[in-house]
């Protein structure tokens, strides 16, 4: 028995699916099927029902399971640990983020920690913020950014930033000039929203609700650049998170106008295992994001609150 048919065991019983599970290897499907079949025979016990989608774990398969994430996890325990031998000289970071955290955040955060740390190979990727806390505690990352507390007993999860809510319109609109409007003053107007449903998106329509003020959503996009460019273009107007928008106001292209009841903060947090076997990737990664003041680093600095 070796390690590679435990990994490949375990990829196999996460992914449900042979060809998953070998995209996610990098290896043939005939492959990890052999990889599979040789642990079996080794173990003299048949760990997938093979006639069933997918494959179902068999009680063999279900003892097996803890036992070979346990293995995998001291194996990376070893290598992290004469890993910091080399001074971070080798290494992976993975780290996935919502939208507007990979939009408008993460870019300056990655940029800072490859030039502390060049020899870190760095994984992106942008994910729905419901997804995140899952990936993480499968160890698909190392590191998530969410807008909300996963409230999970086996995570630990961060407020680095207090962003907040803002209503912005194109510079044509009648509303560009007023300093403040009502909620009120919405009620005739049309809305370009974020399509996922998120906390933040929920709370602005219980807002609206709880002000007996109609929300009229004529639009949804899956990206809050491509929501600006709509609202610049005068198909309606947004509340985006403040540091989204910072750009494109400074650019003259939209303008905030301050909605005396809107007091939404939306919240990034950084979300990561509730364990000690981090890599010294990760480690060295949250040390900087936790040194890192965003409020004042960020476009956020310059706002004036009320």
């Amino acid at each position: 028995m070796d390690l590679g048919q435990l990994e490949t065991f375990l990829v196999v019983a996460r992914e449900k699916s042979f060809s998953r599970a070998a995209e996610r290897l990098y290896r043939t499907q005939p492959a990890v099927s052999l990889s599979l079949k040789r642990l079996e025979e080794e173990l003299g016990e048949t760990l997938l029902d093979r006639t069933t989608k997918g494959g179902t774990l068999t009680d063999a398969g279900t003892t097996l399971l803890p036992l070979a994430q346990r293995m995998l996890d001291l194996r990376k325990q070893i290598l992290d640990t004469f890993g910091s031998l080399k001074g971070l000289q080798m290494g992976r970071l993975n780290i996935g983020a919502n939208d507007s955290v990979s939009e408008f955040l993460l870019p300056s955060i990655l940029l800072a920690y490859q030039q502390a740390h060049p020899a870190i190979r760095i994984q992106a990727y942008r994910q729905s913020s419901e997804r995140i806390p899952t990936e993480v505690l499968e160890r698909r990352l190392d590191v998530g950014f969410v807008s909300y507390d996963p409230m999970h007993p086996e995570l630990v999860s961060e407020v680095i930033l207090r962003d907040h809510m803002v209503l912005v319109v194109p510079p044509g609109h009648r509303l560009a000039k007023r300093k403040e409007v009502t909620l009120e003053a919405l009620s005739k107007e049309t809305f370009v929203a974020h399509n996922a449903i998120t906390p933040t998106r929920n709370a602005i329509i219980d807002l609206f609700s709880r002000c007996a003020t109609p929300l009229r959503i004529t639009m949804e996009l899956g990206s809050l650049a491509t929501i600006q460019e709509f609202v610049a273009l005068g198909a309606g107007l947004a509340i985006l998170p403040r540091m989204t928008v910072m750009e494109s106001i400074r650019k003259g292209r939209l303008v905030e106008v301050n909605v005396k009841e809107l007091q939404v903060e939306k919240l990034i947090r950084v979300v990561t295992r509730r364990e000690e076997a981090m890599s010294h990737a990760a480690k060295a990664f949250l040390q900087m994001i936790r040194a890192t003041d965003f409020a004042r680093t960020s476009p956020l600095a310059s706002r004036k609150h009320p």
